[in-house]
């Protein structure tokens, strides 16, 4: 029986503005999306019976809910014919985290399937397969660094510098995106924002002055601790912490000779993770 093994990296977000409301209930933002090296692992094999997904350690994932499920369903309605696979998703990547692990496990789903069974599907067809799945999803096809506008899936592959790591510090628990993006929505004037973006990345300014998160006032106020996360990284010396995504993940860049020291006196309370840029997203290895 064929297989394969996929690698699935996590994202963080350098900048993240809602510009405002739609009525379908997506946001329109404007995001710097960038790849990191904190990676789940997929392993997809051919089988005979039913499809099953076995996810160690998280038996509560193992439902049709996954995104992986989702992506394999998707993947058989669009060739009209049943997959049989065993999917085996180790999970490294926090969930409901702001780092994009169960998009990204979804996007290694449409991608391993379709080499593992050489299917004819082409990326334009994937990408529009994985927009069905989430907002972030399509990102993860390509990876590296991108601009994303919309609702994050049209996406502008740019250069930055990627000689830094990134120290990032979770808390533990989950936060519901949905209910975030409820709370900001409060304060939307109903006129949408103008995007602020590609001026500040045509200034060329340094990475730490590009940091912007628009989620992050009202995530604090509903989380304090991500407030805390923040503060300690800077008191680090690390000239802006910042939270990714709809948090509650807070990270910081480092030089890479600082990373592994200062990862050590971050609060053992915290989960910490030491991580670089990537310039590629999903991998089938």
């Amino acid at each position: 029986m064929r297989s394969l093994r996929v690698i699935t990296p996590a994202k963080i977000n350098l900048y993240l503005g809602v510009l405002g409301s739609r009525q379908d209930g997506y946001h329109q933002i404007e995001t710097l999306f960038q790849a990191i090296d904190l990676s789940d692992e997929l392993i997809i094999r051919e089988k005979v019976g039913e499809s099953t997904i076995e996810v160690p350690g998280h038996s509560a994932l193992e439902t049709e809910d996954n995104l992986v499920i989702r992506a394999l369903r998707w993947i058989e309605n669009k060739v009209k014919e049943k997959i049989r696979v065993s999917l085996s998703l180790t999970k490294n990547i926090p969930e409901s985290a702001g780092l994009g692990g169960g998009s990204s496990d979804a996007a290694a789903t449409l991608l391993g399937i379709r080499e593992l069974f050489d299917l004819n599907l082409g990326d334009d067809e994937l990408n529009r397969g994985a927009l069905t799945l989430g907002a972030d999803v399509p990102f993860f096809l390509t990876g590296g660094t991108a601009v994303g506008e919309g609702i994050g899936e049209r996406l502008t592959p740019v250069t930055m510098p990627v000689n830094y790591r990134v120290l990032l510090v979770n808390p533990g628990f989950p936060v519901s995106t949905a209910a975030v993006f409820r709370k900001f929505s409060k304060g939307l004037t109903g006129r949408p924002a103008k995007g602020k973006l590609w001026n500040l990345l045509g200034e060329k300014c340094e990475l730490e002055e590009l940091l912007h998160n628009d989620l992050q006032p009202v995530c604090e106020g509903l989380y304090p601790e991500i407030s805390e996360m923040c503060n300690s990284l800077e008191d680090l010396g690390i000239r802006r912490a910042m939270m990714t995504g709809s948090g509650p993940t807070v990270f910081g860049t480092v030089e890479p000779y600082q990373g592994t020291k200062l990862r050590e006196r971050i609060p053992k309370k915290w989960k910490t993770f030491l991580t670089r840029p990537l310039q590629r997203g999903v991998i089938i290895d």
